[in-house]
């Protein structure tokens, strides 16, 4: 549905976190061209087999500290956050910049997180089949790449070929993460655990939201005049949005676009929420008591209550009949539904039908070369004419299907079933407060893919889903 930084997927956070946001040009202020660092991700397994990167040469150092020291000293007055350390800092070329990165990733996230966030992508239709996720997201992280903070040497690594204000704007969004770091170690806190991408979504919008909206107090200046802010900024959302969709980066698919606006987008949303509430010393209390689900950063009241998620079974297989195991499992949060949603119906209608988002459980499930992916989110409870919030969602969506694959194949008053020649089936049901959703079994090969499935066979998993407890 979308990466996350951990649980099944990890790569577009991940990656949008060692790049950032550059941004093209807007009207109220310079481009955030800023790159985030990954709140850090690391497996037992991974760190065990994987050795951390050598330390920059002190040569390699000295050309940058200067610069940096004098850069850390005006974020932190921004930021009203003080250093405990001196961040060393090292100019690579774009290629080794990314060497780089692919060395982080292969360190902390395992490489059956990266297919399986592809395959799950594919199976919804997101991308097509046969496409190369790994490679297209290294391609988009090559054309955003401006630099990064890496929690694991604790240096500051920026791409050689910036000019002055890109350079000065990665600097001032690194900086933050590096006393973010030097505050509250983001390598533990963000540390991969399966099953846990919600939680870790959250961790990284959080990350990325204060970064963002520091940068802005450092540049908004220049544009809309002395003590400017990031809470000056108009539409910020629409800016970021923008920026990721401009450039090179336009060629990629949709999805892959808005996985890597959203910690941005919506963190920055959350963080300038609590500075209107209580200035920087909200944000610090939210990195002592973080928000545990990508709802709360959604929707800031939600965190101030301490409002969990519900607990949600996974969806259970025993329809798909024997052979088949779960290859993944985890939680996609109101902004992996939201995120989904979006490649269907508008942004706001997408909002509209993911808010009172409960909780949710998905699984990745396999059986040879045959794959299937069953998804069951629990909405809070709610009234709305004509039924409930699942029932409302689920009218929604399957109009919206309707137009991106045509005619239901197969339709009832609580389910609807559409085949795919290429992913297999995919069906939406709801009961109660439940919103179910099945795609496949599809017959995954190298060479093609193929339905494995009916309806009639998708419909049967779907009900079972739906009617467990």
């Amino acid at each position: 549905m979308r990466a996350r930084a951990g649980g099944r997927a990890g790569f577009v956070v991940l990656v949008c976190s060692a790049c950032g946001s550059s941004g093209a040009p807007v009207r109220t202020a310079p481009p955030p061209a800023a790159t985030a660092d990954p709140p850090v991700m690391v497996t037992e397994a991974a760190a065990s087999s994987t050795p951390a990167p050598a330390a920059p040469s002190s040569a390699q150092q000295t050309a940058e500290t200067a610069a940096i020291a004098t850069m850390l000293r005006h974020v932190q007055q921004v930021r009203q956050l003080d250093a405990t350390r001196p961040v060393p800092g090292v100019r690579l070329g774009r290629g080794a910049l990314i060497e780089r990165v692919k060395e982080h990733v292969a360190r902390e996230l395992p490489p059956k997180a990266i297919r399986n966030e592809g395959l799950e992508l594919q199976l919804f239709g997101f991308l097509p089949t046969g496409f190369d996720y790994e490679a297209a997201e290294y391609q988009l992280l090559q054309e955003q790449l401006a630099g990064y903070y890496e929690p694991a040497d604790r240096t500051m690594y920026l791409a050689s070929d910036l000019h002055d204000d890109e350079a000065d704007a990665t600097l001032a969004h690194e900086l933050v993460h590096a006393l973010q770091d030097q505050h509250w170690d983001l390598e533990s806190r963000s540390r991969y655990r399966p099953g846990e991408g919600d939680r870790s979504e959250a961790v990284s919008a959080l990350a990325e939201g204060d970064a963002t909206s520091a940068m802005y107090d450092m540049i908004v200046p220049r544009v809309l005049g002395a003590g400017a802010t990031a809470l000056d900024v108009p539409d910020i959302a629409a800016q970021i949005r923008e920026g990721v969709s401009q450039g090179p980066g336009a060629k990629a698919p949709s999805v892959m676009r808005s996985s890597l606006a959203a910690p941005y987008i919506y963190g920055t949303l959350f963080v300038n929420a609590l500075r209107r509430k209580g200035g920087w010393a909200a944000v610090d209390r939210a990195w002592e008591d973080p928000p545990t689900t990508s709802e709360q950063i959604l929707h800031v009241d939600k965190w101030l209550a301490h409002e969990p998620a519900k607990a949600v079974s996974a969806p259970t297989i025993a329809a798909l009949g024997p052979g088949w195991e779960i290859i993944d499992e985890d939680s996609e949060g109101e902004l992996g539904a939201r995120t989904a949603f979006e490649e269907w119906v508008p942004l706001a209608e997408a909002a509209e039908v993911s808010a009172g988002w409960g909780g949710d459980r998905g699984v990745l499930v396999a059986n040879g070369d045959r794959a299937a992916f069953g998804w069951r989110m629990r909405y809070d409870d709610g009234a709305r004419a004509g039924g409930g919030p699942a029932a409302h969602a689920y009218a929604v969506l399957a109009h919206a299907l309707d137009r991106v694959l045509g005619p239901a194949t197969a339709k009832g008053p609580d389910a609807v079933c559409r085949e795919r020649a290429d992913r297999g089936p995919i069906a939406i049901a709801h009961k109660g407060l439940d919103l179910v959703v099945t795609l496949g079994p599809a017959r995954v090969t190298p060479s093609a893919w193929s339905t494995a499935a009916d309806c009639a066979a998708a419909l049967k998993w779907i009900r079972e889903i739906a009617a467990a407890p």
